[in-house]
């Protein structure tokens, strides 16, 4: 969550898998920046108004996602300090938002791999204007900071002894998602397809949607077991249990919004039948999300004639 951006879209609500951390901090501006042990030498690292993990190897830091640009020297000097790197070698943006790719410029400068889905890619060649961001949009980012390796489908690397596989998961909370899983740690970085502090942004003006969303999570389901730790964008860690119950609390609002949009209804009209209603108590005013979720169908449903 930037400080401009969703801070107002994202509701707080408890987070799950809290037990699998131990955490120690460092202040920066103002925040606390936690590095937490994932185990086979993974950080998480929170407090860059976005969940950060962290690898070390040979060539240096490997990172999934870099937080806010107003976090992202204090990210990184944690970062190197957290897992004993020298340098930043690898970034990986799991969608184009501002907290996951507000380190890109610095590491694009320090002669970074940038690794992302073409999509994000082309994205931050633009300026971006969506409903969730100020008039001033964001983008395009400088030269430097365009991811400079993309990808279509699914890739393989290894790298500090762990062996990555990352992949799209299609039109979902964008239509550029990937995940990084480090399949030795059993770590699955999930990125805004997974939520864990309120209601995500279902960012449907840049290729979004709350079908893509389910699908995703149903991709990400299969490459879970039950010891599985699973990074959301923001919040605490699930486990394939609670990942589970959100796919089907994400099904359940997809039917109740096609069906309101097949009887012709409006984005109010459906929100006042209360697709979400009964989620409202751990999740938050669910207004935003269900209003995002309908418009979000128009350029995958219409009405019957």
């Amino acid at each position: 969550m930037t400080n401009y951006t969703r801070r107002g879209f994202l509701q707080t609500a408890g987070a799950t898998g809290a037990a699998f951390l131990t955490p120690g901090s460092v202040e920066a501006r103002g925040e606390a920046l936690v590095s937490s042990d994932l185990g086979r030498g993974l950080q998480l690292i929170t407090g860059a108004d976005a969940n950060v993990v962290a690898l070390a190897g040979p060539d240096g830091l490997l990172l999934v996602d870099g937080g806010s640009k107003a976090q992202s020297t204090a990210v990184l000097k944690h970062a190197l300090k957290s897992v004993e790197a020298a340098k930043l070698h690898t970034l990986f943006n799991t969608h184009w938002h501002p907290e996951q790719t507000g380190l890109n410029e610095q590491a694009g400068k320090a002669g970074a791999r940038i690794i992302a889905h073409e999509n994000t890619r082309l994205w931050l060649t633009r300026r971006i204007t969506t409903d969730w961001l100020p008039a001033r949009g964001y983008g395009p980012l400088p030269a430097a900071a365009v991811p400079n390796k993309s990808f279509y489908t699914r890739e393989e690397l290894s790298f500090g002894g762990e062996d990555l596989a990352y992949g799209h998961l299609g039109q979902a909370h964008t239509d550029g998602d990937l995940y990084v899983h480090f399949r030795k740690a059993n770590v699955l970085a999930a990125g805004g397809v997974v939520a864990n502090a309120g209601w995500p942004v279902l960012d449907w003006q840049t290729g979004g949607w709350i079908g893509g969303l389910v699908g995703a999570q149903d991709r990400l389901i299969k490459l879970c077991n039950d010891g599985t730790k699973i990074v959301p964008a923001n919040g605490g860690l699930l486990d394939l249990k609670a990942l589970k119950a959100q796919r089907e609390m994400f099904m359940t609002i997809f039917d109740r919004t096609v069906k309101a949009l097949v009887k012709g209804l409006g984005p109010d009209e459906a929100y006042a039948t209360g697709p979400a209603k009964e989620y409202e108590g751990q999740w938050g005013d669910s207004r935003t999300f269900v209003l995002a979720s309908f418009r979000s169908l128009w350029g995958h449903y219409a009405p019957d004639a």
